[in-house]
């Protein structure tokens, strides 16, 4: 049996980046955005990728040798509270880059460790995968209400 992966051991042999949104990454990411997000839908629409006022930043995951878009993130600070961080949506362009997708939370919780302790991510039901992955990196399920989250508290 192999060993349970955490995030912060991201998958040997990889090279990403992850970085603000830029205003030429829409063009890329659109030609993958519907699909990626096919299963489970997507909170976010392209158009509204953009950083906004409420606190939410898209994060790009760039490939390291082809800089192309390969993923992204939308994630809120200070959501639902001071101390967390919740991960609104991560899509990739394609189901088999998940390690890319591991590298990615990996860079996300060492970019927002100190300014939250807890990180978060809603999952669908409906998506066995999505609930693995997370489950793979370390981060438990979470019911609250109708909604389940992946959690997982950052170290220091």
């Amino acid at each position: 049996m192999a060993p349970k992966r955490s995030a912060a051991s991201p998958p040997a042999g990889l090279i990403a980046v992850l970085s603000p949104l830029l205003e030429g990454d829409i063009e890329a990411i659109a030609r993958w955005y519907d699909q990626a997000t096919v299963l489970a839908g997507s909170p976010v629409r392209l158009e509204d990728l953009r950083d906004s006022t409420d606190g939410r930043q898209t994060l790009v995951l760039t490939d390291g040798e082809s800089r192309e878009p390969v993923g992204l993130m939308v994630v809120t600070l200070v959501d639902p509270e001071p101390g967390w961080a919740t991960v609104a949506l991560l899509a990739i362009a394609r189901q088999e880059e998940r390690d890319i997708a591991a590298l990615g939370v990996a860079l996300l919780e060492g970019r927002v460790r100190g300014e939250a302790s807890h990180i978060r991510a809603g999952v669908s039901p409906d998506v066995g995968l999505a609930l693995y992955f997370w489950l793979r990196l370390g981060y438990r399920p979470i019911v609250s209400g109708e909604e389940l989250w992946m959690m997982r508290e950052l170290e220091a």
